[in-house]
């Protein structure tokens, strides 16, 4: 993207901040941080300053775009609804064409090139988490035809610590006799990390190989545990007829319909929004329904939830390019949810659960972190 183009698609949005200041206190980089080039109005004004030729592109400016942490919770608390988190992939569009972006970028790029996932594995060990399942058949999985594809998501299928998710999810699945396949080696990423690097244009490839996969299986449904694959694919896929689901709405069908009982379990829990599930893509009662569904469960929310929900620090390709503001964000959410005094937390992301769980461990907090689809599968055991 190009200044012209910058100028064409967002000075009207970046007009509309009157830079009242409503976002300072709901953006966790601002919280972190404490400086204006760190908040929602002072990434607009640069913004604005740069289509008006009253700035020109810097390492400075590089640094406060890309420190954004995509969560959306700005445009939330914003009376005209600036939709900061779209100027500032826009930005970073930009930006990349100009050479000033953080070069790891380029790692992630190669790797969606080459291996079509995010960590330079062999795409063929995205079916590793399954040998978690115990005595199955290789590939009883990977059926050539099924009515749910179950995307798995690169974090879950290659990160140890979130691979007990699609363990839990497939598990479900089976139990609740859903007719359901998972891709296996013939799984790309979905392409949001292109987005997070100002790189859209490269995901063309990734999507028309996952839309041709969902068209050979024939499948009616896509059913997501990653909430970022499941806002990428329904803002940008283009599958008529094909429905998508997260995890947590299928699990609500799923108790609503009788197939899966959850047993009583006595706990008190809190419940983390993901940035992406929530905020961006409107999902919020679903998980919570699920939640109430298990006898003896006390749900306390976090102060913070919802549309006002904090992110975890793991989004926006923040900890990738800067792991110390990340830590910092993450630090504020384990204090969040210590104050609940909740047995747990739950949440429905990948990324939430290794982020809040990893920052926990090394703060030497003796806090429960579970996936909703680990509490679930627990429940009706």
């Amino acid at each position: 993207m190009n200044l012209a183009q910058l100028r064409r698609m967002s000075y009207d949005e970046v007009a509309k901040c009157n830079k009242c200041g409503f976002c300072l206190p709901n953006c966790p980089v601002y919280l972190a941080e404490g400086k204006e080039s760190s908040a929602p109005r002072g990434r607009n004004a640069i913004t604005r300053a740069v289509i008006e030729g009253r700035l020109e592109w810097s390492p400075e400016i590089e640094k406060s775009i890309f420190s954004c942490l995509g969560c959306g919770a700005c445009t939330a608390a914003c009376f005209p609804k600036v939709k900061t988190k779209d100027l500032v992939f826009r930005d970073r569009e930009c930006l990349v064409g100009e050479g000033l972006y953080p070069k790891i970028a380029d790692r992630v790029v190669r790797f969606l090139e080459e291996k079509h996932n995010i960590s330079d594995d062999d795409n063929q060990e995205r079916a590793e988490w399954q040998e978690m399942m115990g005595d199955m058949p290789e590939g009883a999985l990977e059926k050539e035809r099924a009515d749910v594809i179950f995307f798995v998501g690169c974090v879950a299928s290659f990160f140890p610590m979130a691979q007990k998710i699609p363990v839990n999810m497939a598990r479900i699945l089976r139990k609740a006799g859903v007719d359901f396949t998972v891709l296996g080696g013939e799984e790309w990423c979905c392409g949001f990390p292109l987005i997070g690097t100002g790189m859209p244009d490269k995901m063309k490839g990734l999507m028309e190989h996952n839309i041709k996969k969902v068209e050979e299986v024939g499948a009616k449904s896509v059913v997501f545990t990653c909430p970022s694959c499941y806002h990428t694919w329904k803002s940008l896929y283009q599958l008529p007829g094909v429905e998508l689901y997260h995890s947590s709405q299928m699990l609500h069908r799923m108790v609503q319909d009788g197939l899966i009982k959850p047993k009583e379990m006595k706990v008190t829990v809190t419940y983390h929004d993901p940035c992406d599930l929530g905020r961006n893509s409107g999902v919020f009662q679903e998980p919570r329904q699920v939640l109430k569904a298990i006898p003896g469960l006390k749900l306390v929310e976090l102060a913070h939830n919802q549309m006002l929900s904090m992110c975890c620090g793991g989004g926006g390709n923040v900890e990738m390019v800067n792991p110390e503001l990340s830590a910092m964000v993450a630090r504020m959410k384990l204090q969040e949810i210590a104050d609940t005094k909740a047995d747990m937390v739950v949440s429905s992301c990948q990324q939430c659960l290794r982020t809040i769980a990893t920052r926990a461990r090394r703060e030497k907090q003796n806090l429960v972190v579970k996936d909703l689809t680990e509490l679930v599968f627990e429940a009706i055991e």
